[in-house]
């Protein structure tokens, strides 16, 4: 798969990334850029730590003013970015296994109008004639008390599981700030996020609910590598899946306007107006711009406030949720308990190209065609009885990802045949 994705550069370190070429992409990210200051951040993982100053490197060569704040999720550059209305960068793979690394930029807060491609195409500029310099800028103080505003003390027990990334020690900092007693699973960052690969996901939170249950937590978050992404679980130790997580907040924050990726609940349409979208940061944070949509969601646990600003955020959405636990004076299971069941279920399928990747998709087309009504926002969406069925290509792994959604369990069954039949 080449490194340079939809929206971001990504790939195994050092196979695909290395310095060398690390070096070449900061040059053409100051290019890009126009050679104004950039703000810097960068996760954890052995790739990320390697290629970092390389990169930096190449920024410098581009005659660029680097504003690093160090080791700090994604979230702290896009809020500067943000601020600032300037450009950011962070040196992270997301949720992906621990031998990626990449590259993300931004553009005041968004990534829309600086994509790869845009970055390719400059990779054989030449340095600039005046070379640029390095100032030491932690803006995390900042971004705290810009996600904390409004918040008040929140006399809650939190359990939090970063999975060793980059949130390990800015969220028990976020939230002691806020007056909440926190238990970190893990006391320290991994550079392999303790031989998991670092999303937030049911199958990864076992451990979290075991603790939220043993030491009576009121509300544990698990966060992925880079900080924009949370799963909640609740004080029972049940996960709280993202979609009704989407509820909770569209309910009790009163959003009227919902961007949701193409692969989310039909359940959402119960509480607010809802605008299918194609999945992706970029995608998402376009259809929030001028304020056109009070809330974004993705199935991947990705939340959008954009009363804050327009980039996805896991510490912010596990702030407002813990926020809404406490107004409530209700346990976060019965707030969940409040909104309707779906049954849903997915699969994937490694691919080696986007050639192949292509291909199969063109052939789920043709094969889903006689079981309902096709919709093709992103990848092959397919409405039967009362549910559907979406099968797309992953804009950040070389895999095609199916999922299914249904409103009752015999028609579940159904779907879920359909899906791994067609997706073989």
């Amino acid at each position: 798969m080449d490194i340079f994705r939809e929206y971001d550069i990504r790939g195994i370190y050092p196979k695909e990334i290395d310095e060398k070429k690390a070096k070449k992409i900061g040059l053409a990210v100051a290019v890009v850029a126009k050679r104004e200051k950039i703000f810097l951040s960068y996760d954890n993982r052995v790739g990320s730590l390697k290629i970092k100053d390389s990169f930096i490197n190449g920024l410098l060569d581009g005659g660029v003013v680097v504003y690093n704040s160090g080791l700090y999720p994604i979230t702290v550059s896009a809020f500067a970015s943000f601020i600032e209305k300037s450009y950011g960068v962070c040196v992270t793979a997301s949720h992906n296994p621990a031998e990626y690394t990449g590259i993300l930029m931004f553009k005041d807060g968004t990534g829309m109008s600086v994509t790869p491609d845009k970055i390719k195409s400059k990779m054989s500029e030449k340095p600039a004639k005046t070379r640029g310099h390095v100032v030491d800028y932690d803006y995390s103080g900042r971004y705290i008390d810009y996600i904390s505003k409004g918040v008040g003390k929140l006399n809650l027990k939190i359990g939090i599981d970063s999975m060793g990334g980059s949130t390990t020690y800015i969220a028990k900092r976020l939230f002691e700030s806020l007056g909440a007693k926190t238990y970190n699973l893990h006391q320290e960052m991994s550079s392999d996020f303790y031989g998991k690969t670092p999303e937030p996901s049911a199958k990864n939170a076992k451990n979290l609910q075991r603790f939220v249950k043993s030491k009576n937590l009121d509300v544990g978050i698990q966060l992925d590598a880079d900080g924009d992404r949370v799963l909640f679980v609740d004080e029972k130790g049940e996960v709280v899946d993202p979609m009704t997580s989407a509820m909770i907040f569209i309910k009790n924050l009163h959003f009227r306007s919902v961007a949701a990726t193409v692969g989310c609940s039909m359940l959402l349409e119960n509480y607010a107006k809802v605008k299918y979208i194609k999945v992706g940061r970029p995608h998402v944070e376009s259809a929030l711009r001028n304020k056109k949509y009070d809330f974004g969601v993705e199935t991947s646990s990705h939340f959008y406030f954009n009363k804050y600003y327009p980039f996805s955020d896991g510490l912010l959405a596990a702030v407002l949720m813990a926020g809404i636990i406490k107004k409530s004076n209700k346990k976060f299971s019965q707030l969940a308990s409040e909104f309707p069941k779906s049954y849903h279920g997915e699969t994937a399928v490694k691919i080696k190209t986007n050639r192949q990747a292509d291909m199969k998709i063109k052939n789920i087309k043709r094969k889903m065609i006689q079981y309902g009504k096709g919709i093709y926002i992103d990848g092959v969406k397919t409405q039967i009885k009362d549910g559907f069925i979406l099968f797309r290509k992953s804009n950040t792994e070389p895999l095609i990802r199916g999922n299914y959604e249904s409103k009752t369990e015999s028609t579940a069954k159904y779907l879920k045949k359909i899906m791994e039949e067609v997706i073989k």
